[in-house]
């Protein structure tokens, strides 16, 4: 009986790979290799482990999320930061922009043990929009210039 059932479990585990090579995989196109650079791999990587959970950007409630994204031809990391527009509003331009420097500051320091020439906000763009699509502020060179 042993035998018998050895075989029969043998015979089904060697005709699966025959049937799914035999029908196409309705994935397949997805499979093939992507032009991604090092750089946008580990920013995907890092927005997936990192930056997916809850974190408190600072204490004004301004700042509400971050995506990261590799701008190739400059070879910055960038980051845009979404922005709640009453309250930066209500801010005065000092607040704002040590919030703003802060937020690029943190997520600088959690890449940092990946990509390590983010310390400090170096090699780092960063823009600020209100949820709803409006520029708000950039980061550029180490400087927050608001768009008020």
């Amino acid at each position: 009986m042993r035998k018998i059932l050895a075989l029969v479990v043998i015979v089904m585990v060697t005709s699966f790979p025959m049937a799914a090579a035999e029908s196409p995989l309705p994935l397949k196109k997805y499979l093939e290799p992507a032009d991604i650079t090092k750089l946008d791999w580990l920013l995907l990587k890092a927005q997936v482990s990192s930056f997916s959970k809850d974190i408190r950007w600072d204490d004004c409630g301004l700042i509400d999320s971050v995506s990261l994204f590799a701008i190739n031809q400059r070879g910055l990391v960038g980051m845009t930061f979404l922005v709640r527009k009453q309250r930066y509003i209500a801010l005065p331009d000092d607040t704002a922009k040590k919030v703003f420097t802060d937020a690029v500051l943190q997520a600088s320091r959690i890449l940092i043990h990946t990509i390590p020439e983010v310390e400090g906000g170096a090699n780092v763009y960063a823009n600020f929009m209100a949820i709803g699509g409006d520029l708000v502020a950039e980061y550029r060179h180490g400087q927050v210039i608001l768009r008020r």
